[in-house]
């Protein structure tokens, strides 16, 4: 009984990253007159940014790396939700690989966590403590059916 909660939690933990993931996508604007989600307040901004240049390389401008930099963090979020749920498709893998997906999940989840206090609003947040807390539980629960 153990081992299916412990599954279910942890498959529940990646559900909000996969949602969130591809809500934060959709949020992105992708041209400076976009007027959505994760679009500066003040047009003005954007177009400053489109017109600014990073230190790195003068091929990039401030706009596009910005575009990039939440597209690329969609697809993480996406690809790390993913990961859970294929791992935990089935008992028989869940089991084979609990083990190191588990403590993995609570370390990148808590690393999410952490982040998103320091710099994001309530929604992602919420998401992530709620993502954490079914890792650390599947996690528990997994040490407790071993024991």
């Amino acid at each position: 009984m153990n081992e299916a909660l412990s599954r279910y939690l942890f498959l529940a933990g990646g559900l909000p990253f996969v949602l969130l993931g591809l809500l934060h996508a959709r949020a992105t604007p992708l041209a400076t007159a976009d007027r959505k989600g994760l679009a500066p307040a003040d047009p003005a901004l954007a177009e400053a940014m489109a017109r600014g240049r990073v230190l790195m390389t003068k091929r990039v401008d401030l706009w596009s790396g910005w575009v990039g930099f939440n597209l690329s963090h969609s697809l993480g979020a996406v690809a790390f939700g993913a990961f859970v749920l294929l791992l935990g498709r089935s008992a028989e893998s869940f089991a084979g690989q609990a083990a190191y997906a588990v403590p993995l999940a609570v370390a990148v989840s808590g690393a999410f966590l952490a982040i998103g206090v320091r710099y994001w609003f309530r929604t992602p947040i919420v998401g992530c403590a709620f993502a954490l807390g079914c890792f650390a539980l599947s996690w528990i629960l997994g040490l407790a059916g071993r024991g």
